[in-house]
């Protein structure tokens, strides 16, 4: 009897709430979850289906979660003692690469140097 009420339940579980399974590839960015993915679906068949604001809905309950994610992530960082680390990991979650754009030959010593050699200030 209890074998059979089981059998029941998993068949109705089974039928109205398929298992899916939602690949997080290390090219994702690492705020993306199983969850995120899944609700970023969602909402991309809801907008294509025209049910626009219920998309609107869910991308506001996404971007809740990605920030609570982000929040978590940089709550182990100790901005306090670390700051290098913690807008190296600032920058990853934003996207952004740090502009080192270094220009060949040139250094501190050559840029005194030339600036001291135009410069137009005259002893009085």
């Amino acid at each position: 009897m209890v074998d059979e009420f089981y059998r029941t339940a998993r068949e109705l579980l089974d039928r109205f709430y398929p298992e899916r399974t939602i690949t997080v590839s290390s090219r994702d960015p690492d705020f993306v979850t199983a969850s995120i993915k899944a609700r970023l679906r969602r909402r991309n068949k809801l907008m294509r289906a025209g049910r626009l604001e219920e998309a609107d809905v869910l991308t506001v309950r996404i971007g809740k979660e990605i920030k609570q994610r982000n929040r978590v992530y940089l709550n182990y960082i100790d901005g306090k003692t670390d700051v290098k680390t913690l807008w190296t990991a600032v920058r990853q979650l934003v996207g952004r690469k740090q502009d080192t754009n270094k220009v060949e030959g040139i250094t501190a010593k050559s840029l005194n140097s030339h600036y001291a050699d135009v410069s137009t200030d005259k002893a009085c």
